[in-house]
């Protein structure tokens, strides 16, 4: 399943396990389309939880039209669990998750 969201300045809910659908996430492609360089913050929040302590990624800083890949970690979301996302400019986050 492919997951590909306009981040915005406010920390939003991407993507999330639910009681009958556990996602596995395979990658991460956070691409800044903007002229100037963008920063975004990402969050893996556990079920219950918020974002507040839950960064994995903070202040991430992305150079202009490239793109930040995470494709080494591999991240089981279940039920509740969250991946949450900001951005200073526009960037477009794009998950890669296989539901089992």
């Amino acid at each position: 399943m492919i997951t590909s969201v306009q981040l915005t300045t406010t920390a939003a809910n991407i993507i999330y396990g639910t009681s009958t659908l556990s996602r596995g996430i395979t990658a991460m492609y956070l691409c800044n389309t903007n002229g100037t360089a963008a920063t975004a913050n990402v969050f893996l929040v556990p079920a219950g939880g918020t974002v507040a302590n839950c960064r994995i990624y903070s202040n991430l800083s992305i150079a202009a039209s490239d793109t930040h890949i995470s494709d080494l970690e591999r991240i089981v979301l279940d039920a509740g669990d969250s991946i949450w996302a900001n951005a200073s400019g526009n960037i477009v986050m794009t998950i890669s998750s296989m539901g089992a």
